[in-house]
């Protein structure tokens, strides 16, 4: 496959990659997902099986196999596989069991197969349906079958995490609820400030991944005593604990930001005479850097304000327990001396990105761990310097170290990315080869660019994500432009917040070559075809074939095989001929057009 090369100050393509890639002959390869949690304070409790992530193997066109034999991901586009366009828009559930059954033997399905519907997401690109496994009841720990459906019917992918040997597992469990959580508290026991820590009531799972099938209890951390959102496995025969991973994902360090922030509004470098944090100390340099906007939708009850939204909401759910900032007036104009400042700063960021992402791109994304907008608190994690997003609980939490995180929108909005990947998966976010770390750093940069007067492409500080909060004496902060002088997948280093910047890179490049509203649209709507073990080839792949399904048009879904191709990602050009039949035919489709020069 030819390699092509692109530069994200330029919007020009070598011209040769556009016709090389209506030739390609449709190989896709995959290296061996992995999922992992962020960075914990408490990386030493964790605990994951090996072989937990098998190598994936190409077999045939499209068809990627793990090891065992089951199949990972399935392009279905060219088997002819369709569902009635009335059953799809009624019964999703029923539609996509229909298709699996035509789809069993391609799949590698078992004859008892045990499927219980998960979530459907209609998005523009694609009905997407989750099922996932169980047996005899007991659900099969991150098992599930996800597949998407064009809007007129077309079977489009199946994305597989089926395990055929979930059957083998003990039929009961040796140990009861409470001898398991009996042994996760002992495997916490030396721990500070376990004692304020709780553990949900454990419930039976079968797990797969290490070689061989358990009968295991699961359990969670519900209290803030133990840094970290954990679960924790117990095999049910033995109460080894044999798996513990907390599941929050971390950002290091803090960020300070306005509109973005005030080191891009004003493109100084930190350092510069009063651009610097001072902890927290205003000045006149900052002060004029900050902007009056509009916060949307706030809530007033009987004369009180708070910052309470249908996109975002504050809380105060973690410490330094600071209040909700509630007040007796809807002007929150205060300087950054004053911890309101960064509630409101994290309030307008929030909302804007989810206005964003569901009015203007029409993508339907939204916390399913809760029915109010996004829960965040702008003063958390123990006024460290660290942030994160709880999978368990969907919310945001933002330090106070160094700059205060909620002061920068490159962390409001990486942060937000996290909960986006979940949401959009409907728990089925990625952490291989840092894939959500690079969702995080591409949302954030994506939306920051898109304020002007600011860093040109000519600018280094262009491609500096935590342009306020990272790059100065606190930390170094993160880049896209990762994939100029680094090669995927050869200079991964198993490290998710350096491997993500490649993610962030290509999807950057892609935005600044077709515009941020396809770019945006095609990367969250392929997102939502991916699950728990997806990579980030796999997940470019899913990309191209929600930009193809989109009916974006050939020349943008070219330019975006050649930008992948330029980072390495071993990608197949979808049917060009499908793109418009679904595209134009289909009044429910954005139609998206550019040129390439």
């Amino acid at each position: 496959m030819p390699r092509m090369t692109w530069s994200s100050s330029s919007s020009r393509l070598i011209s040769a990659a556009l016709g090389a890639a209506l030739v390609l002959a449709g190989t896709f390869a995959l290296a061996g997902p992995a999922f992992a949690a962020g960075p914990s304070p408490l990386a030493g409790l964790e605990r994951i099986p090996a072989g937990e992530a098998p190598a994936l193997e190409p077999q045939g066109s499209r068809i990627l196999e793990r090891s065992s034999g089951v199949v990972a991901w399935l392009d279905t586009s060219g088997l002819g596989v369709s569902v009635p366009a009335g059953q799809l828009r009624e019964q999703p559930d029923a539609a996509a069991r229909g298709a699996l059954e035509s789809l069993r033997g391609a799949l590698g399905l078992g004859d008892s197969l045990e499927l219980v519907h998960h979530a459907t997401r209609v998005g523009p690109s694609a009905t997407v349906v989750r099922l996932r496994q169980q047996v005899d009841g007991v659900p099969v720990y991150g098992a599930e079958l996800v597949v998407a459906i064009t809007a007129r019917g077309r079977v489009s992918s199946v994305t597989s995490t089926y395990a055929p040997n979930a059957q083998a597992a003990p039929a009961v469990a040796a140990i009861s609820s409470d001898a398991a959580l009996d042994a996760a508290r002992a495997y916490f026991a030396a721990t500070p400030d376990f004692a304020n820590e709780t553990l949900s009531e454990p419930s039976l799972v079968i797990y797969t991944d290490s070689g061989f099938p358990r009968l295991a209890w699961r359990t969670l951390t519900e209290g803030y005593g133990l840094t970290g959102d954990w679960e924790l496995l117990v095999d049910a025969s033995t109460g080894e604990v044999f798996r513990v991973d907390d599941r929050k994902v971390y950002v290091d360090g803090t960020g300070v930001v306005f509109t973005p922030d005030p080191l891009s509004s004003a493109t100084a470098t930190y350092g510069d005479p009063g651009f610097v944090d001072g902890s927290d100390a205003d000045t006149p340099q900052l002060a004029g850097e900050t902007q009056v906007v509009t916060l949307h939708d706030i809530t007033e009850n009987a004369g009180t304000f708070s910052l309470t939204g249908p996109w975002a909401e504050v809380t105060d759910h973690d410490s330094p327990f600071k209040g909700l900032f509630t007040q007796a007036s809807s002007d929150w104009t205060g300087n950054r001396t004053d911890d309101s400042f960064e509630a409101a700063n994290g309030y307008f960021h929030i909302d804007a990105y989810m206005r964003y992402l569901n009015d203007t791109l029409g993508i339907n994304v939204r916390p399913y761990q809760y029915a109010t907008g996004v829960r965040f608190d702008p003063s958390g994690a123990g006024g460290a310097d660290n942030s994160f997003y709880s999978t368990g609980t969907g919310r945001l939490t933002f330090g106070e170290g160094g700059v205060d995180d909620a002061e920068d929108a490159d962390v409001l909005i990486h942060e937000l990315g996290h909960g986006l990947h979940d949401w959009i998966t409907s728990g089925g976010l990625s952490q291989a080869q840092g894939l959500s770390e690079g969702v995080g750093d591409f949302a954030a940069v994506s939306y920051s660019r898109g304020f002007p007067g600011q860093w040109t492409d000519v600018d280094p500080q262009f491609n500096w994500v935590f342009s306020w909060d990272g790059h100065n004496p606190f930390w170094n902060g993160r880049r896209t432009d990762w994939n100029d002088t680094r090669d995927y997948p050869g200079d991964l280093v198993g490290q998710i917040h350096t491997d993500g910047q490649f993610w962030a890179s290509c999807n950057i490049d892609i935005v600044e070559a077709i515009g941020r509203d396809a770019g945006e649209t095609a990367h969250w709507e392929g997102l939502a075809r991916t699950g728990g073990g997806t990579n980030q080839e796999a997940a470019a792949q899913a990309v191209l074939d929600a930009a193809a399904d989109l009916g974006f048009s050939a020349s943008d879904v070219m330019t975006m095989w050649t930008i992948y191709d330029g980072c390495g990602y071993t990608v197949t050009m979808p049917d060009i001929s499908s793109i418009f039949i679904d595209g134009f035919e289909s009044g429910d489709l954005t139609m998206w057009s550019s040129s390439v020069p």
